[in-house]
């Protein structure tokens, strides 16, 4: 019984080593940017979870947290913010187009977002409609300021 629950133990280590190595490829595989290609905080944290203040900025999905850098908002919704499907392991998902004018206006009939309801679903993981967002969408920790900043990107994406 105690080989088992070790065995367990080290499947489950190793899977979120492989999730975090995924992650950590596709965003910055996909991104060679350095930090002067950043036009504001919004597009620095959208692109690579971290902050011009340098405060931390940290995301968990489940039991597992992160912090800025192993992924970002692009990795998944892509540099346009249009989103589409993803892979992660051996798993595909379909991420939600997080333009502004898209989260506004009310995607596929849910109630549109509103500002404050867009900070609550970076930082909650709650729709607009008070659901929890489908996984691997994370909950992001951050600062007031640097949930502005992010806002205030997303509404540059067309």
């Amino acid at each position: 019984m105690k080989n088992l629950k070790i065995a367990i133990v080290l499947i489950a280590v190793g899977v979120m080593g492989l999730f975090a190595v995924n992650f950590y490829s596709q965003s910055y595989s996909r991104f060679a940017i350095s930090s002067s290609d950043f036009q504001s905080n919004g597009e620095r944290i959208y692109f690579t979870a971290t902050s011009n203040s340098g405060k931390p900025i940290i995301s968990s999905i489940g039991a597992m947290t992160m912090r800025g850098g192993m992924m970002s908002c692009a990795a998944c919704h892509g540099a346009d913010g249009k989103g589409g499907q993803g892979r992660m392991m051996m798993w595909t998902f379909n991420a939600s187009d997080i333009r502004y004018s898209s989260l506004t206006s009310g995607i596929e009939g849910e109630k549109p977002y509103t500002d404050e309801l867009i900070k609550r679903a970076i930082t909650e993981g709650l729709d607009s409609e008070g659901k929890r967002l489908e996984p691997p969408m994370p909950v992001w920790q951050m600062s007031d300021e640097d949930q502005n900043d992010l806002l205030e990107y997303l509404k540059t994406l067309k």
